[in-house]
């Protein structure tokens, strides 16, 4: 009899035990869900704060144009979105540059954005800012007291081009009310509707505006609806040069030599120049994330240019996961490695 009321006494501490740790576990799944942030406002910031470009999408465009007439090629457009803080404004916000081309020159599009929560749709918004003074503002990534100093009355926004950011469980997407964004051409004087679509994952950003007239007239944008598909870039950091006259140069001849090149991997073209005379030696590299037609091979190029003529003259090919590359054509050498430091963006 006393060994069944042990049992029973047993029995009941033992169920009491795992109760109470089903509570205790309850209690900490509970505590994790709250304190999980369902719009994944940390990790948006994290994969957002980048520079972008859609190199390879361009140049595969213009490989399929040959056989594909109608096909419309993607612009080459590099992203920068730089976060810098502006006190003017609540949020997260950041500097952002867009350019063609792979010239920084070429800029099409410069911007304020304002991120901020909004709870009432479970997203992230974006603010859209244009500078009233573009060019007091140019490459203001570089100078962060222009931002410091920025005040509301030096921008303007269009009430309606927002842009919500919503978590799907694999990436972020983000859209605008559709034709919520509406804008009367200086130019025309007509209503001009833009809608955006786009796509945030930890390696790329897709865009896909498009702006219509009230007939619903494509005025801009992909007209199969294909967006831009544009990869983070990453930076490398090296050295390079040459010897001054090329290849058919006697061995004797000067160099003209660098330690200061930063590239990056999605088709930068940068001229070696010397840094004793800080003239060009007469030669470019550049590292492009490209795609083996007849393989498939994903491979990061290494392409030696001749500046006179345009032309890759030579190049090597290595994995893409290749933290460092390189080349010795004895008359030419260079060598590079991912930057160190914030390797998404040049500075």
């Amino acid at each position: 009899m006393t060994k069944i009321v042990i049992a029973i006494l047993l029995g009941a501490t033992l169920a009491g035990c795992a109760t109470s740790v089903k509570q205790n576990l309850s209690v900490a799944q509970t505590a994790q869900s709250r304190a999980e942030d369902p719009v994944k406002e940390a990790l948006f910031h994290q994969w957002f704060a980048a520079e972008f470009d859609n190199h390879e999408q361009h140049w595969q465009d213009n490989i399929d144009k040959q056989k594909q007439p109608d096909l419309q090629v993607h612009e080459h457009i590099h992203h920068i979105f730089a976060p810098v803080p502006t006190p003017a404004l609540e949020g997260q916000t950041y500097y952002v540059k867009q350019y063609m081309d792979g010239d920084p020159a070429k800029i099409y599009r410069q911007r304020l954005y304002q991120f901020v929560r909004n709870e009432e749709k479970g997203a992230i918004q974006l603010n859209i800012y244009r500078f009233k003074n573009e060019k007091k503002f140019t490459d203001a990534h570089l100078n962060p007291a222009l931002y410091a100093n920025l005040t509301p009355e030096e921008i303007t926004t269009f009430p309606g081009c927002e842009v919500y950011w919503t978590w799907n469980g694999r990436y972020f997407d983000g859209a605008m009310e559709h034709n919520a964004c509406a804008i009367k051409s200086s130019r025309s004087g007509k209503m001009m509707y833009f809608n955006d679509e786009l796509r945030l994952t930890e390696q790329e950003i897709w865009i896909a505006d498009q702006a219509h007239d009230a007939q619903g007239n494509r005025i801009f944008g992909n007209k199969a609806g294909i967006p831009h598909i544009n990869r983070k870039v990453t930076y490398f950091t090296g050295w390079g040069g040459n010897r001054l006259g090329g290849q058919s140069a006697p061995e004797d001849a000067k160099w003209g030599f660098t330690r200061s090149i930063t590239i990056h991997n999605e088709g930068q073209i940068v001229p070696l120049i010397d840094d004793k005379t800080g003239l060009e030696t007469g030669y470019s590299v550049q590292l492009a994330q490209l795609t083996y037609q007849g393989t498939t091979d994903p491979i990061l190029k290494l392409g030696i240019i001749d500046n006179q003529s345009g032309k890759t003259v030579t190049y090597i090919w290595s994995d893409r996961d290749n933290v460092k590359t390189g080349i010795n054509l004895r008359w030419l050498q260079a060598g590079l490695k991912i930057k160190q430091d914030n390797p998404h963006f040049s500075f």
